[in-house]
């Protein structure tokens, strides 16, 4: 099945149709909230259906409503354990809202990790092609990946607990839970971390989405990823999130971006669900050609 992401047409107020219309025409099977509120979710409900499709895994945590734009979303992954308690609660009411419509997946949005090392200077060097040499862009890199090594066992930890806590939930809602890997080292988890997590509670609804996009990103960064890993997590996805990369941003329509040499030949099993997400100026046409291409 294919899914067309809400970030390819955000909902503009309760009853819009624009996605599930566009998604209908384009031959996608249903719609993916990968964005927005539990609310304006749960209210799109009644209008995906009666475009004659399906909602599809969607990404939790969601808010209930609309964040106000001085607030982010708790993390799963968070060090602080109130923290990770509101994140989990966000969750587990988002599993009751989508179980109830017979989803059987739910991407897991972890949250992000706060480095020292500053993100935002680091993507202005990117931009100024200063990560390949010994530039501004290249330490701050080094000091990022050094920092996130250091807590590399706290960051494992707190997902783990936040995961513990949500598998038995999502047991109960027979919902299976996948973890997407992050696209650098102020994202959690890892390929390798994603790995030691399904490994650490195999036994569980656990599992985790391709992602060629966040993967290419990691791979033009240098990061560690080896080609051994990289097919493990093609050839055990549950889950693909159709996108392309352009530089640092992830989430262009497949076509629209590019993806690293080691990435582009791997794909998830053919009968894994596919997310195909893009952005709000992509056109129908787009879209159209992009539902073709992963569904061929």
């Amino acid at each position: 099945m294919v899914f067309l992401a809400t970030a390819v047409r955000p909902a503009r107020g309760p009853g819009d149709d624009a996605l599930p219309r566009l998604a209908a025409d384009c031959g996608a099977s249903g719609v993916h909230f990968g964005g927005g509120d539990l609310g304006a979710a749960v209210a799109s409900f009644a209008t995906v259906a009666r475009a004659g499709l399906v909602v599809g895994p969607p990404l939790l945590p969601l808010p209930e409503r609309p964040l106000d734009a001085r607030k982010r979303l708790p993390r799963l992954a968070a060090p602080d354990r109130d923290e990770r308690a509101a994140a989990i609660a966000l969750v587990t009411r988002g599993l009751a809202d989508f179980a109830a419509l017979g989803v059987g997946q739910a991407l897991l949005d972890l949250g992000g990790v706060a480095l020292a090392a500053d993100r935002k200077a680091f993507r202005r060097a990117f931009s100024r092609r200063e990560v390949e040499s010994d530039g501004e862009g290249a330490q701050i890199l080094a000091a990022a990946r050094g920092e996130r090594q250091a807590r590399a066992r706290e960051t494992l930890d707190a997902c783990q607990y936040a995961l513990e806590r949500l598998l038995r939930e999502a047991e109960r809602r027979a919902i299976t839970l996948l973890l997407v890997p992050a696209a650098t080292p102020w994202q959690t988890p890892s390929p390798r971390e994603i790995e030691l997590l399904v490994d650490q509670l195999a036994g569980g609804p656990l599992g985790y989405a391709w992602d060629p996009a966040r993967l290419s990103v990691l791979c033009s960064l240098g990061l560690p990823l080896a080609d051994d890993r990289l097919k493990r997590l093609a050839d055990g996805a549950a889950l693909a999130i159709e996108n392309d990369a352009v530089g640092l941003e992830t989430g262009y329509l497949p076509g629209l971006g590019e993806q690293d040499p080691r990435v582009a030949p791997l794909a998830a099993p053919a009968k894994a669900p596919r997310i195909v997400t893009g952005r709000p100026d992509s056109t129908p046409a787009e879209v159209a050609a992009a539902i073709a291409r992963v569904s061929a």
